[in-house]
């Protein structure tokens, strides 16, 4: 087994689910702040598509490796309303958006090559630079109220063997959502020095109160700019697994030869639904901000009434990056909350050491009433600490 497999250590996230469902088979009551869901489901068009497709014979067979045409095309144009000059000739359908950007970095990162993590993390990048070879870098964000990244949190970092930078906008766990003009900053310095950009724009349909900043937006993107997404989280398709690669034409010639290899081509009956999706429901996720603004709210108040809690609310995807004051092991924190308040919460450690002593909650899946009682647990839980 190679030393860098056996190197990569897998996120607490599933032990905490396993457990939780132990304790749930035991007869107890088990809140989940956990994973990153959205509450709703696919809307119709999506399972109508789906219901429709099963009667034709090319739901059954492989479609071309970078995807269905109509599909990249629809939704190269969907981006466009969002400043993206794109064509159907720079999009990849891929099985997430996980597996686009582990597509991506095996197109355009060597072994031996940094990557730059702004952090705290999505904890698959890391995994998926370390599977590769290469040297994640991890780069504390300095502003730890909002968590938004700046070209002064990158640019010492910048080094003869950096490759390539990663962001994640909005940020997976914090919520942190990137600044146009320093994301602007951010590309045009990085292509200066060809370095590329990996943008990870899986929440792009959860910014709230403003539009989302794309960086595939910026002039000149195609010299540098890699965007991934995927329909997961913005139209409830989570086990559909299908998401997308946006980049330059000529990085998705070579990284067919990728796909091809991984997977030859993401399942077709979950791109014919994802086609409905992007035609008919595009902007489906928005009907949900103001539910999801209430949950928001209603984590706020919670927070604010427990003294060991700090957080700053962010204005994108739906999490709570909140900060435990005194806490130097936020995996035993979090193990701690779930045998004795029995709600599941995610270490910050799990996003890197910068995320050391905070908890991310999630109020994507939870109702209002599970969400105000699983405060009141932690609350709780606290005050008998």
């Amino acid at each position: 087994m190679p030393a860098r497999v056996r190197a990569i250590d897998l996120p607490p996230f599933d032990p905490l689910n396993v457990r939780a469902a132990r304790l749930r088979e035991a007869g107890h009551d088990v809140i989940s702040l956990g994973q990153a869901l959205p509450y709703f489901p696919p809307p119709p068009s999506v399972l109508t598509a789906a219901s429709a497709a099963l009667d034709t014979r090319d739901v059954h067979r492989y479609v071309t490796d970078p995807g269905l045409p109509a599909l990249r095309a629809a939704l190269a144009e969907r981006l466009g309303h969002l400043g993206v000059d794109a064509v159907a000739d720079n999009v990849i359908i891929t099985a997430g958006a996980n597996h686009a950007f582990t597509l991506a970095l095996t197109t355009l990162v060597d072994p031996g090559d940094e990557v730059l993590l702004p952090a705290p993390y999505f904890t698959n990048h890391q995994m998926a630079v370390a599977a590769l070879g290469a040297t994640p870098i991890e780069v504390p964000v300095q502003d730890r109220d909002t968590f938004s990244v700046r070209w002064a949190d990158i640019e010492p970092r910048v080094g003869s063997r950096t490759r390539a930078v990663v962001l994640c906008n909005p940020s997976n766990p914090t919520g942190a959502i990137l600044d146009p003009d320093e994301g602007t900053a951010i590309v045009s310095e990085l292509a200066r020095r060809d370095i590329v950009v990996f943008s990870d724009e899986t929440y792009l349909h959860f910014v709230y109160d403003r539009a989302h900043w794309s960086a595939a937006s910026a002039l000149g993107w195609r010299r540098n700019v890699v965007v991934v997404g995927t329909f997961s989280k913005s139209f409830g398709m989570m086990g559909w697994r299908v998401g997308f690669m946006l980049a330059d034409a000529a990085v998705c010639v070579e990284a067919v030869k990728i796909q091809d290899a991984m997977i030859i081509c993401a399942p077709a009956i979950s791109q014919m639904a994802a086609l409905a999706a992007v035609r008919d429901d595009w902007h489906y996720p928005q009907s949900f901000h103001r539910e999801l603004l209430k949950r928001r709210d209603a984590l706020v108040d919670g927070v604010r009434s427990i003294p060991q809690l700090h957080w700053v609310p962010t204005c994108g995807a739906f999490f709570g990056f909140v900060r435990v004051e005194g806490c130097t092991d936020s995996t035993a924190l979090a193990e701690s909350i779930l045998e004795q308040a029995h709600v599941v919460t995610i270490p910050g450690s799990a996003f890197g050491s910068s995320g050391e002593g905070h908890l991310r909650l999630s109020y994507g899946s939870a109702s209002m009433y599970d969400l105000t009682e699983a405060v009141r647990r932690i609350g709780d839980y606290f005050a008998g600490s």
